[in-house]
């Protein structure tokens, strides 16, 4: 018969509290026994003579360093306590560095400075030798870092650490070694102490600048004073002198008047001396002057990133996955294997390495199949990567984060390398900040669904030269048709003119570039200069300069255009906004001129062919059709994105998309930083309104070209009609309304027809006062 052997009971292990009050107990009477040591007092320890003898094994060993272990000992009960998951291995050897190499610098320390050692001898053990030889004299050894450990330091022969690694050495191994040590144990990162140092240097710094600064104009203001007060006390004349002088003065100025030459309206001869003509350029061309008193917004301003919290089930759920879009994949006869794998802000990409022999198009087609499988919203296959021997597919992120303005912009400054004007777009599909530079772009197209994140991205890209630029770096020109979006930014001090919000403004803003452009590279023209980046830099000749025919200015501002709702300017009047378009989308970037176009409907009418030749830099948020993703990008996929800030980049000199998250702003810190800025001073505008500015009254610094070449036809079409307006002309010779109110104004000029009188249509004056037409010429009756 069996016997039955007796199962043992497992002893249920102590719990956690109990052991985290276990370890602060001996945590506590540890403290209070080593506080209370003193090496000739036993009966002073709190511990009485148990005390004294733990206190003094502990100094005999560890010295000083001996508070680590009660410390130590706390610091495991509280991660107990908090259920903080901890390695005890890998913490017991920490520490146990920690202990050794915090034990030798002490000892190191109170080598080389005794007296620093010799105010802790009440507290440690310490020895006092005395010699005979050369002379009776006492030498006192100072144990801060225990008995060994100055054995090891000092007495052992011949490898004693003194002679290996020289006091100094020794010194500077164990302070690193014991940082090294200290943060393994705590697990504290050293990344963000630098940066939190490296901003408190910063903030210093910047105040010690603006004090100095200050000290600089209150000298400067002072002195000026001083110079005000003593020309007006050399130009007053003593109170009881005047009286004197003021009947000798009435008779000096009373026959003066008659002798007055009379100035008569006639030829003036020339001078003898022959001078160089100046060019006439328009009182409107852009000189910006340096403001000192400027300040850049902060960066606190911003709203702070969000706590990240940690994910630990983030690796199992992309591996998860992993083996469903693998297991899709070999269902319809598809072996392949699943390398890399990159969690974004809001997508994850799986690289897919498919076996040899498989047809890349064969997985591209099977793009709705996959996102059915893995239950995704939308799903994009990039078939192959570039450069990669794989298929990228993208499937929306299991926990989307969003993108910090804030924290994006903290890491561009910290940065190296500048950029002259910087982006600031969002964050990759692989978990890197995407910058780009208006200037090497040059310009950017933008197109999105309504709610996709087009205008989020305008903000984002406003705040970014805001941010970053001064007034008299960029400068910047709005037109916004829907007159809600960039209304906001009128204030601004780096605005040219208010926001634009009529059609016919915008068509007078971009011929007020345009003229803008040409006398920008007339002057580089004079100077031998190829662009703006040149001008800016030169070492300046003043004498030179002032010679040439037309004001040079010290520095020119890069001008930035940002016109939203595109596709409505468009519709109103084609032609006229893409002539002026396309000129400076052709010629402009030499001289700091760039445009940014932005559109919910990228249509053909819209994104012309001459457009997108000159735009190749673009950004496409989630559009409606395949259709309207060619059009922007050229290829499909905008269609497939998911909304909400998603989007993708062509960067400059590049084929290749890059997707991204695009990085978000809130209207409160938008609101912050006008506010901020706007109470630096008053915007200074070149232009009061270009709403209420026609393209007729732009200047010109050469002679008229002629008149328009429609005017015969508009007076043809006048006299025929006998009524004028400029939406009749609009409508009878197609054209758009700056055209058509240009043809107004010279009709009116010529005496065609009579002034503005309210809503009513203009009066047609009589034939007597026009010029005879041909009546033999048939087409100018028709």
């Amino acid at each position: 018969m069996a016997v039955k052997k007796k199962k043992k009971k497992k002893q249920a292990p102590i719990s956690p509290d109990a052991q985290a009050l276990l370890l602060i107990t001996f945590s506590f009477l540890g403290f209070l026994s080593l506080c209370s040591f003193s090496p000739d007092a036993p009966e002073e320890n709190f511990l009485g003579f148990l005390g004294y003898l733990i206190a003094f094994g502990l100094n005999y060993f560890f010295g000083l360093a001996s508070f680590l272990i009660p410390t130590y000992l706390f610091w495991i009960a509280l991660r107990l306590l908090t259920r903080v998951r901890h390695h005890p291995l890998y913490d017991h050897l920490y520490f146990l560095i920690l202990l050794v190499s915090f034990s030798c610098f002490l000892t190191a320390m109170s080598d080389q400075f005794p007296n620093w050692a010799a105010s802790w001898e009440s507290r440690t053990l310490f020895e006092k030798i005395a010699f005979r030889t050369p002379y009776p004299r006492t030498l006192t050894r100072y144990y801060l870092g225990g008995v060994p450990f100055y054995f090891l330091y000092a007495d052992l022969p011949h490898l004693n650490l003194q002679k290996i690694l020289s006091p100094q050495g020794t010194l500077l191994i164990s302070t690193s070694t014991t940082l090294i040590a200290f943060f393994l144990l705590t697990r504290i990162q050293v990344a963000p102490i630098l940066f939190a140092f490296k901003q408190i240097l910063q903030k210093i710094g910047k105040a010690l600048q603006n004090f100095l600064l200050f000290l600089w104009k209150t000298f400067l203001s002072s002195k000026n004073e001083k110079r005000k007060e003593i020309k007006i006390h050399i130009a007053q004349t003593p109170q009881e002198k005047r009286k004197e002088f003021e009947p000798i003065l009435k008779k000096k100025t009373l026959p003066s008047a008659p002798e007055q030459p009379v100035i008569r309206t006639g030829p003036i001869p020339e001078m003898s001396v022959p001078k160089k003509e100046r060019i006439a350029i328009p009182t409107q061309s852009l000189i910006v002057q340096k403001d000192l008193s400027f300040k850049l917004p902060p960066p606190d301003l911003l709203a702070q990133p969000s706590q990240k919290v940690d994910q630990p089930g983030l690796k199992k759920d992309l591996m998860r996955q992993a083996a469903v879009l693998e297991e899709t994949l070999k269902s319809f006869g598809i072996e392949a294997k699943v390398g890399e794998i990159h969690s974004g802000p809001t997508i994850t990409s799986l690289e897919v390495h498919p076996s040899i022999g498989v047809k890349v198009q064969k997985i591209k087609a099977l793009e709705n199949d996959i996102a059915l499988n893995m239950e995704a919203k939308s799903i994009r296959i990039v078939a192959p990567i570039p450069g990669k021997a794989a298929v990228g597919v993208e499937v929306p992120a299991l926990h989307p984060q969003e993108v910090n303005f804030q924290e994006m912009l903290l890491y561009y400054q910290q940065k190296g390398k500048k950029q002259q004007i910087p982006l600031l777009l969002g964050k990759t599909i692989h978990g890197e900040w995407l910058f780009s530079d208006l200037t090497r772009m040059p310009h950017l197209l933008i197109a999105g669904a309504t709610g996709s994140g087009k205008s989020v991205c305008i903000n984002t890209i406003v705040m970014s030269i805001l941010m970053n630029a001064r007034p008299e770096e960029v400068k910047l020109l709005m037109i916004d048709p829907k007159k809600v979006e960039l209304t906001q930014y009128s204030a601004l001090p780096h605005m040219i003119a208010p926001v634009i919000t009529e059609a016919h403004g915008a068509y007078s803003a971009l011929q007020w570039l345009v003229k803008e452009m040409q006398v920008r590279y007339e002057i580089l023209k004079h100077l031998a200069l190829r662009n703006i980046t040149a001008f800016n830099s030169r070492k300046r000749d003043k004498e030179h300069e002032a010679s040439l025919p037309m004001p040079i200015p010290e520095t020119m501002p890069f001008i930035v255009a940002i016109i939203d709702e595109f596709a409505d300017l468009m519709m109103v009047s084609s032609s006229d906004i893409e002539t002026p378009i396309a000129r400076i989308a052709q010629m402009a970037r030499a001289v700091g001129i760039h445009l940014i176009l932005a559109t919910q409907r990228p249509s053909r009418e819209v994104i012309t062919g001459i457009i997108k030749a000159n735009i190749p830099t673009r950004i496409s948020f989630k559009v409606a059709s395949r259709i309207n993703s060619q059009i922007i990008l050229d290829e499909v996929g905008a269609e497939s994105l998911l909304g909400n800030g998603d989007l993708l980049f062509l960067p400059p000199g590049s084929s290749q998309l890059v997707r991204a998250q695009g990085v978000y702003i809130s209207d409160e810190e938008i609101h912050r930083i006008v506010q901020f800025l706007s109470l630096q001073g008053v915007p200074q505008y070149l232009i009061p309104s270009f709403d209420t500015y026609r393209a007729t009254d732009l200047p010109l610094d050469s002679p008229s070209e002629g008149k328009d070449a429609l005017y015969d036809q508009a007076l043809t079409t006048v006299l025929g009609a006998k009524a004028a307006s400029t939406t009749f002309l609009q409508r009878k010779l197609k054209i758009g309304y700056a055209r058509a109110a240009s043809l107004m104004d010279e009709l009116e000029a010529n005496g065609i027809i009579g002034p503005q009188e309210g809503a009513k249509p203009r009066r047609v004056l009589a034939a007597s006062q026009m010029a005879p037409l041909d009546e033999d010429d048939p087409d100018a009756l028709s």
